[in-house]
């Protein structure tokens, strides 16, 4: 682990600030620094400690990165204890969002609250952690007869492809439009999540340090990097971690704080490393805030679809996925813009700062720059990246804009299987709350968009034949929607309406093409034949799908 001249003088009060701080052993510290308190703040000269700055005025308090429709894995009564401190009452239901409660247990662990141990929420592994599909989702789809084709071609559609297929997904018996929107933000929502509560744990570390660190004054920076390794080596869950740097900056104009973690586990081919870069700027209160979040995960694999011959190590190629968030607060809204890339490279030394900036390329905002690609490459070959820090893979968007006391607003999902990609696919979703009756409604559109380098949000309409023969990947002005429905203590949402139903046609209608339409895997007599489509549409030809949406109260997120 990485050392600092604090660490022979301050090893024992840190072990015991560990346990008191995260393990739930003793009461939290308060956040109230004084300008006294320099030690640790590098350079060390006097007056280098800010003024006091509490912990709310420092950090972005209330900010998660989620699928509006994910439930916290806690029991409704527990969530709604621990969502004591959001500023708003609610209900059961509300508190069991994710959106909500998970953003309570972020500022509980900020404030050093005894009754949340971070123990039980941190995982090193969660920051690697990518997002799929839901098995309602775009299945595998065998064929026969295909109409847009000779009229004979028999074989099997490519998984990814086709929408909402099902109207429920089995394995989480949620609507699909839940199921999907789910597990395509399980990625995300778990590396900002170990992001922000690692960054919210040395913002404690801080403030529990009973003035032995402080946080930094302007063109100062705190360097905690021996006190939180001894915090983190208490967390089971990170056995076997090193801490390589543990900082807090304030630019020289007193604006901008930067939270910089940089953390290692494993060796040869098991070696991962990961950087977390929080770049916060206050506003006038605690509830008016913007700023960047950044969160980099570094490994090894084999799979060349996703590699660079030009960056490996040991036989493996060396993987970067990067995660950044824009994000803004004023009052009860929260307004982000995710994006996620796989990128080529690592890092040469991890206490150097800015390891993202050596593989990925960023906008002036911070944000990942997704006009920056490398070539798509053969099939399942590795590519050359030379100097470039374009991305490899597997490109996210996901913007939303919302309530934090009650879950409630708007969200746009966009993903791009490779670079080659002509459309991306795009789900889209508007979120209500009605505490009157605690329930929760969401609204979601399905439906191809421009490639994500270029693409405005803007769902264009349907390709229902990405990949068969005959394909054409102009989008036709329909969408798939569902209307779903959480009520109370209720387990799963509950599809109220849905229109997705069509065929793999350029027409997404059959007229002799047979297919797999229960997705069963297997193509029984007849299947499929004559199927027309039950897809959504504007009300007029003169509308268009983004148009249309807009009509029924969908507002694209501002951050997307």
């Amino acid at each position: 682990m990485s050392s600092s001249p604090l660490s022979s003088v301050r090893l024992r009060p840190w072990s015991a600030l560990a346990v008191c701080l995260l393990l739930s052993a003793c009461g939290g510290g308060g956040s109230g620094e004084t300008a006294s308190a320099v030690l640790a703040v590098v350079p060390t000269l006097p007056g280098s400690a800010s003024a006091s700055v509490t912990a709310s005025e420092s950090f972005p308090t209330g900010l998660v990165v989620a699928s509006p429709t994910e439930l916290t894995a806690g029991s409704a009564t527990a969530a709604s204890t621990t969502a004591r401190a959001l500023a708003a009452p609610m209900g059961a239901g509300a508190g069991r969002a994710e959106l909500t409660d998970m953003a309570a247990r972020i500022e509980a662990v900020l404030a050093g609250d005894t009754t949340v141990s971070l123990a039980g929420l941190v995982s090193f592994g969660n920051l690697f952690q990518q997002g799929g599909n839901a098995g309602c989702y775009g299945p595998q789809m065998l064929y026969a007869n295909h109409e847009d084709g000779s009229g004979t071609e028999s074989g099997l559609l490519p998984g990814g492809d086709l929408g909402l297929w099902l109207p429920t997904d089995a394995s989480s018996s949620q609507p699909c439009v839940v199921a999907q929107l789910n597990e395509r933000t399980s990625g995300v929502k778990h590396e900002t999540r170990q992001g922000l509560l690692l960054m919210a744990a040395m913002r404690a570390t801080i403030a529990g340090s009973g003035g032995l660190l402080a946080m930094p004054a302007a063109g100062f920076r705190t360097d905690l990097t021996a006190p939180f390794t001894t915090v983190l080596a208490a967390l089971p869950a990170l056995t076997g971690l090193s801490v390589h740097a543990a900082t807090v900056s304030l630019d020289a104009l007193g604006k901008t704080y930067t939270y910089r973690l940089a953390i290692s586990k494993g060796t040869g081919a098991s070696a991962r490393s990961g950087e977390i870069v929080l770049k916060h700027r206050p506003g006038a209160s605690a509830t008016a805030y913007s700023g960047v979040l950044r969160v980099t995960g570094f490994d090894l694999g084999t799979d060349a679809a996703f590699g660079c011959s030009d960056r490996m190590s040991g036989g493996r190629y060396q993987r970067a996925h990067v995660t950044t968030v824009r994000y803004s607060r004023l009052a009860d809204q929260i307004d982000f813009g995710a994006r996620s890339g796989q990128y080529c490279g690592a890092p040469a030394d991890l206490a150097d700062a800015d390891h993202a900036g050596q593989v990925a390329s960023f906008t002036a905002a911070g944000e990942l720059d997704p006009a920056v690609q490398l070539a798509a490459g053969a099939p399942a070959s590795a590519v050359v990246a030379g100097t470039s820090t374009g991305w490899r893979g597997s490109f996210d968007r996901f913007g939303g804009s919302y309530d934090r006391s009650t879950g409630a607003g708007q969200f746009l999902y966009a993903w791009q299987a490779g670079t080659g990609d002509s459309h991306a696919r795009a789900l889209a979703a508007t979120t209500t709350y009605d505490s009157g009756t605690d329930t929760r409604t969401v609204q979601g559109y399905f439906a191809f968009g421009a490639d994500l380098a270029t693409t405005d949000g803007s769902l264009l309409g349907m390709v229902c034949n990405w990949a068969g023969p005959g394909n054409r990947h102009t989008p036709a002005a329909l969408f798939q929607s569902q209307t779903a429905t959480l009520t109370g203590t209720a387990s799963a949402f509950v599809a109220t309406a849905s229109r997705l139903t069509y065929a793999p046609t350029t027409a997404c209608s059959a007229t002799t093409t047979l297919f797999d339409a229960n997705a069963d895997g297997t193509l029984a007599a007849g299947e499929g034949l004559g199927t027309l489509h039950a897809l959504d549409a504007p009300v007029s030809p003169s509308v268009s799908v983004q148009g249309e949406l807009t009509s029924r109260g969908y507002r694209q997120p501002g951050y997307f």
